[in-house]
């Protein structure tokens, strides 16, 4: 009897510790400083090897495990990646609030939610993106269509 292996945990984990990894390679170019004076390289170091610890944790015990095998809903994949591009390519031209609202609609077209929650998620997500990166983090970006 063949066994599988818990594909999801240790392809996720691995992954994590890929990235987790990068960053702290990546980040060793820049300077560390100390932890009563951080540096630029010390969050992404830091933050780096304990993703890349965690991504271990789930990574090892998976190997043991027994798990599902592995499905890709390619509906889900197409969908999320058009609406990603589709916010990239829309985000100078519309804006931050139609452009994330626009990718979040196309990412839950495979969802089976009602059209009011659909729309309210949405906007949710419009008013979480404008009060990140345009306000939060004074991205300079175009919040609405007419503000270029």
């Amino acid at each position: 009897m063949k066994t599988t292996r818990d594909i999801h945990d240790l392809v996720g984990g691995l992954l994590m510790t890929a990235t987790g990894l990068f960053f702290a390679l990546y980040g060793q170019q820049y300077e560390f400083g100390t932890p009563a004076r951080m540096g630029p390289g010390y969050f992404p170091v830091v933050l780096g090897w304990v993703l890349a610890v965690l991504g271990l944790l789930v990574a090892v015990p998976a190997w043991w495990r027994r798990g599902t095998t592995v499905t890709v809903q390619w509906s889900n994949l197409f969908w999320c990646v058009l609406s990603l591009l589709v916010f990239a390519f829309t985000l100078r031209l519309l804006g931050v609030v139609v452009s994330s609202f626009l990718a979040a609609l196309l990412s839950l077209v495979p969802s089976a939610m009602r059209l009011r929650t659909r729309l309210t998620v949405c906007a949710v997500v419009a008013l979480l993106t404008t009060l990140i990166f345009p306000f939060a983090l004074q991205m300079i970006l175009p919040i609405w269509p007419w503000s270029l």
